[in-house]
């Protein structure tokens, strides 16, 4: 029985079809739905400081943080109402920090989700050419089922 489904998502294309077929898993089986964002700062660091010095902001990390977290926030509520609009009807946004694979793998655990979901390509492309991605990680870190969507 699957009573949770957790949907890693980073607003690239396929992680939003992979909302789309994680939600639609998620309301015909009644299941708990997990929708994360994993922050990973270093990467967006030095470009969020400069936006942030040209808007006459700020360009401390922490600050920047915040930022990148309000905004991912943004997105999965956006992402929330079309699962809710698919029939789900819980529904759980988290927006973490760290290693992208192993903490959709940590956070899968801690909810003890039966099922992970992430689209095959996400808005690191070039670098996961080269390092193997993070769908690729995902699946052999988990140790529940992992469905890719392309």
């Amino acid at each position: 029985m699957i009573a949770t489904i957790l949907i890693a998502m980073d607003g690239s294309p396929h992680s939003m079809k992979a909302v789309e077929v994680g939600s639609q898993i998620a309301a015909a089986v009644d299941a708990k739905l997990v929708l994360l964002n994993v922050a990973k700062p270093d990467k967006a660091m030095e470009a969020m400081k400069k936006f942030a010095k040209a808007e006459h902001s700020t360009d401390r990390d922490a600050d920047i943080i915040d930022i990148l977290k309000r905004g991912a926030r943004q997105m999965l509520k956006g992402e929330e109402a079309k699962a809710r609009s698919a029939g789900v009807q819980n529904v759980v946004l988290e927006v973490e920090e760290g290693p992208i694979a192993r903490t959709i793998v940590a956070r899968g655990k801690h909810h003890k989700a039966d099922i992970i979901v992430v689209g095959s390509r996400g808005l690191g492309d070039i670098e996961g050419l080269l390092r193997g991605g993070v769908s690729h990680r995902v699946e052999t870190l988990s140790k529940c089922p992992v469905l890719v969507v392309k």
